[in-house]
């Protein structure tokens, strides 16, 4: 039974190491945009808006600890800034190496040349559906112990 619970608490600073980290790469990735916005050539309102969803994800997983329904809106903003990300990647990639306009065969070069990038997504989206899995939970398993309303 020990070593049961010994994996338990294994899991658990996993877990925290997960939210933790991708908090730290959400809120890396929305200052960035914010800081180099002049040398972008994306419009500065889009920067400035996935620059403050990254943020607001960010705070919401990180503030997930005091009431699960932040985590939960900060794993579903993590999610979508995840998607932004990869939108703005084959957008970057499809305009600077194609120069053409389409979207599929971005996607093609993408998934050939820039693996590294696809498996950093990946294990970001990974992380972010883990976080709004664990806080979900969280919010269930509070929802269930806490008193019958009177």
């Amino acid at each position: 039974m020990d070593k049961f619970l010994k994996f338990l608490k294994t899991e658990a600073i996993g877990g925290h190491i997960i939210r933790v980290s991708l908090a730290c790469l959400l809120l890396f990735g929305g200052f960035t945009k914010m800081k180099l916005i002049g040398e972008m050539d994306f419009n500065i309102f889009w920067a400035v808006f996935v620059a403050a969803i990254e943020t607001i994800a960010a705070i919401g997983l990180l503030i997930h600890y005091k009431n699960p329904i932040y985590g939960m809106i900060g794993g579903v903003l993590a999610l979508i800034s995840i998607f932004l990300r990869l939108l703005f990647s084959l957008t970057w990639v499809k305009d600077n190496v194609l120069h053409s306009d389409s979207f599929w065969s971005a996607l093609n070069t993408f998934l050939g040349i820039y693996n590294n990038g696809l498996f950093h997504i990946t294990l970001l989206l990974g992380a972010g559906v883990y976080c709004l899995g664990n806080s979900y939970k969280n919010y269930i398993r509070d929802r269930i112990t806490q008193p019958w309303p009177h």
